[in-house]
């Protein structure tokens, strides 16, 4: 096996022996130790601990082992001390020193009795370094055997390198070999878990036993997160199970805080809209949108007892905030405590602060910076986590562990302990910064790295091409790479559309040079333009219209010879379903992101076919709208389990929607493509 990652530049070539003469060696001969503090050998020290003033140093181990190949020739013995010498040198954060005595000793042989504790040193020297693969270091690890502590040291390393490969379930089995506290071992093996997509659960719980505790609370949170009350029954009943685990006597924070939720007691919304003036239609679409869920919330009820269904049904309250100044609206809502609205993002701003107190609303908008939307009770970005669950009481019956019982100030229960707190802000927005967020994640994900960006020169697309850069430059970073490869191309109409793209794809250039040659030559070239070869993707951020437009450019700018097709990726701002088929012929191939109820197979058909029949001719905005509407009326009694264990999600119309610690909902919608002029769903 090659000697992972090494510089020889500047450290001799030669064998053990020299080692053991260099003048590091002689430095450390020089005087005798005050102190002998002896290190077990083939027993890793943690990196983290510091050697005392008075503790054995490196060097004193070279020249122990000088001194036990001199009058023994014992290859084992004296290989053993090089390599606690190698150790030292690790803990005094001198890797360099470290990897000169691993090589030195793997050139001469590693000794089968210190095979273990040689593969740990070498994985544990180049764990963190970005040069050297994850996987190429596991290999090394697996033949590591031996004692508890090469043991535990196996799996601190094991876990840290399955987590920088990004294989987190192996990563949390090792983790709980290691010898953390079992407080730390929950939270972060229950971070890994509820990162996974909810279809690999089983697959996980089979592969890793030792994670089945982890996998079955997932499972239950995901399946009572609808009903507080019989979450936090089968909460109860899960610690009894598990009483002897540590995942029993340790809940997860957020899990724990769940357990202390109750159904919220909405008796009347109030909703803030635009209902006149120039937006008079967008504000009625999603207003359309919200009738629609309460009527269908009523048909689902159907089964249950009349009375006691039609009791617990909200009143619907719809305020037109056109025209209207802060008091006068504030006035209105009165002592509403449920809100949806306002729509617009200046409203969001001026209304939010000046709710009363008590007050839990769902904006349909958002601010830039949300931590400056102040509130009597919110005047500083710290505070502005605390303000995302009052929307529910909390119940002090149930207590889990240490944890159930205590009153620090990290608890819930002391931070808000009614609903009678400030108010409660979630922020629901269409924004297309978030599409072209999630088209960047969903590119990189599948391994490309050196797309074209094309760019309408309009503020909305700007703004999307300018958010997909921004995240674009933050997942290379993750990756450990400072240098994006992205090729930008900008256009206002036809031509510089044309221009740009085969500019960017050296299609212009390639037809120079073969013009130069046909000059030089006096013979005709019998040759095709050709594009760049390192292009992997394509992203498109323009209307419907300029769409259709580029996609055909696209494609005669390639070169048919050069094998693979570039897939052209798009956001749903792209897409206008209004414009018949003949569309679809322009934009074939081209994979886009939308919402599910704008895709051909969704799980909605009674209630689309409803739809149709009420608002008959809706075009592709108020679809989005009404979908919009909807499913702010189905996301509000949700807020508090969102809230509180945010890996969940409502598979709304709009999309698979969850909360992030700024109460903003996060939202991810379908890929399809388009083939054989038709839209397809796809899974990417």
């Amino acid at each position: 096996m090659r000697h992972l990652g090494f510089s020889r530049k500047n450290i001799t070539h030669t064998a053990v022996a020299s080692l053991l003469l260099s003048p590091l060696l002689l430095a450390g001969c020089g005087s005798t130790p005050q102190k002998t503090v002896s290190v077990a050998k083939n027993r890793p020290v943690a990196v983290q601990e510091t050697p005392l003033v008075n503790e054995v140093t490196p060097e004193h181990k070279l020249v122990e082992a000088k001194k036990v190949w001199s009058d023994t020739q014992n290859k084992a013995l004296r290989d053993s001390l090089l390599l606690e010498a190698a150790q030292l040198y690790m803990l005094q954060q001198k890797p360099i020193m470290a990897q000169q005595i691993l090589y030195e000793v793997k050139q001469d042989g590693v000794s089968p009795e210190n095979q273990s504790f040689y593969a740990l040193l070498m994985a544990k020297v180049y764990a963190d370094q970005s040069d050297v693969s994850a996987e190429e270091l596991l290999s090394l690890l697996e033949s590591v055997s031996g004692n508890k502590d090469l043991l535990i040291e196996k799996a601190h390393l094991q876990a840290q390198l399955f987590a920088k490969d990004g294989n987190y379930s192996a990563a949390a089995n090792s983790l709980l070999n290691t010898d953390l506290p079992d407080e730390q071992k929950v939270e972060q093996v229950w971070k890994w878990i509820t990162s996974m997509p909810v279809s690999s659960l089983d697959d996980i719980a089979q592969q890793y036993s030792a994670l089945s505790p982890f996998v079955s609370l997932r499972k239950l949170t995901e399946e009572y997160s609808s009903s507080p009350e019989k979450l936090a029954e089968n909460l109860n009943n899960f610690q009894k199970v598990y009483a002897g685990h540590s995942l029993g006597a340790t809940f997860p924070d957020d899990v724990l805080n769940a357990t202390k939720l109750q159904r919220a007691n909405i008796n009347a919304i109030t909703v803030l809209l635009p209902l006149s003036g120039r937006l008079a239609t967008t504000g009625s679409t999603v207003k359309n949108g919200i009738m629609a869920a309460y009527y269908q919330s009523i048909e689902d009820r159907q089964g249950n007892e009349v009375g006691q269904e039609q009791r617990n049904l909200p009143t619907l309250h719809f305020i037109d905030t056109v025209d209207k100044d802060v008091n006068d609206i504030i006035a209105e809502i009165g002592d509403a405590k449920f809100i949806i609205g306002p729509l617009l993002k200046s409203n969001v701003e001026r209304i939010i602060p000046a709710l009363p107190v008590g007050v839990n609303v769902l904006a349909l908008n958002r601010s830039d910076d949300i931590t400056q939307i102040e509130t009597p009770f919110n005047t500083s970005a710290s505070n502005s986590q605390q303000l995302i669950f009052n929307d529910v009481q909390y119940s002090n019956n149930a207590q889990y562990g240490d944890k159930g019982k205590r009153g620090d100030n990290n608890s819930l229960e002391s931070a808000q302990s009614s609903a009678n707190g400030p108010i409660a802000a979630n922020f629901f927005a269409l924004a297309p910064e978030d599409e072209a967020k999630q088209l960047a994640e969903l590119i990189f994900n599948k391994g490309f790295r050196a797309p074209i960006v094309i760019a309408e020169q309009s503020s909305l697309y700007e703004r999307m091409d300018d958010t997909f850069k921004s995240h674009w430059e933050s997942l290379n970073k993750a990756e450990g790479k400072y240098k994006t490869n992205i090729t930008s191309v900008t256009f206002n109409d036809s031509n510089s559309l044309r221009e740009g793209i085969t500019s960017a794809l050296d299609v212009a250039q390639s037809n120079e040079r073969i013009n130069q040659i046909e000059y030089m030559t006096n013979d005709e070239v019998y040759n095709m333009p050709r594009s760049r070869r390192d292009i992997d993707a394509i992203i498109a951020f323009a209307s419907p219209q300029d769409t259709e437009l580029l996609n055909p450019i696209i494609e005669a700018s390639l070169n048919p010879l050069g094998g693979k097709p570039i897939p052209v990726y798009a956001t749903s701002r792209s897409m206008d379903y209004d414009s018949g088929k003949n569309q679809w012929r322009d934009l074939k191939n081209i994979h886009f992101i939308d919402m599910p109820w704008m895709m051909p197979q969704h799980q909605w058909k009674p209630l689309a076919q409803t739809v149709e029949q009420a608002f008959d001719g809706q075009n592709t905005m108020q679809k989005r709208l009404f979908a919009f509407g909807y499913d702010a009326y189905e996301l509000l009694p949700k807020l508090g389990i969102l809230n509180t264990l945010h890996y969940l999600h409502h598979n709304g119309l709009t999309g698979a929607l969850s909360l992030n610690e700024n109460g903003e909902v996060e939202r991810k919608q379908p890929t399809a493509i388009i083939r054989n002029e038709k839209v397809e769903s796809i899974s990417e």
